[in-house]
């Protein structure tokens, strides 16, 4: 199976958000009293050496994300993230945990075609809800950008590229704003959509991921 016939068959999936729409209702929740909602994607924090075998090293900005995430997030603030959060091959699982629990705030995982994990996994490392997707206010968030009839995709998985192989129509990528190394507020990030829009291209072949993961 060929790169864009994978990035076809997970994009299926993501067509039917989150049904009960809890997300939203934290993220509303948070607004209301005055809180933060941040985002973030494709961390990677551990990287394949080699593409299909389980060795992974740690992220050379491995302490820099984690440090500018505890810094910044609150108990009371909202993180969304957008997937990838190590590379698929990743193997010490207990290690990832209780690094991801130490992250405060309420979580939500979007997952990525790298997390490979179970849900329950997941959520044992302190994420509130893992999902394929999810909308809010007819925003809809996506690991991988995908044709949709919402206001707007807040997606990850391009890693600031803008490069997008799917008619262009209303995407953002959060790594476009900075958003593998620091979180990116939410309602900012919206608010700049339009001027996005006319920096990106789009083409007709999807990137070699294992190029990406050496940015």
């Amino acid at each position: 199976m060929t790169q864009r016939e994978k990035e076809d068959k997970l994009v299926e999936t993501l067509k039917d958000p989150d049904e009960d729409n809890k997300p939203a209702r934290i993220i509303d929740e948070a607004i209301r009293n005055k809180h933060k909602v941040y985002c973030a994607t494709d961390w990677h924090l551990w990287k394949r050496v080699t593409k299909g075998k389980s060795k992974c090293n740690k992220n050379k900005d491995f302490e820099k994300i984690l440090k500018n995430v505890n810094e910044t997030l609150t108990k009371d603030d909202v993180l969304i993230y957008l997937g990838d959060i190590v590379d698929g091959e990743f193997t010490e699982k207990e290690e990832l945990k209780s690094i991801l629990k130490t992250i405060p705030g309420k979580k939500i995982l979007v997952l990525g075609n790298n997390d490979l994990f179970t849900k329950s996994f997941y959520k044992s490392c302190g994420f509130d809800y893992v999902v394929q997707s999810f909308v809010w206010h007819n925003v809809i968030f996506t690991h991988m950008p995908v044709k949709n009839d919402n206001d707007i995709n807040v997606h990850g998985h391009i890693h600031g590229y803008r490069i997008y192989w799917i008619p262009y129509t209303n995407q953002i990528d959060v790594a476009a704003f900075n958003g593998r190394h620091e979180l990116v507020e939410l309602d900012g990030l919206l608010k700049k959509q339009k001027a996005y829009s006319k920096t990106i291209k789009e083409s007709p072949e999807h990137f070699n991921e294992g190029y990406m993961n050496q940015n």
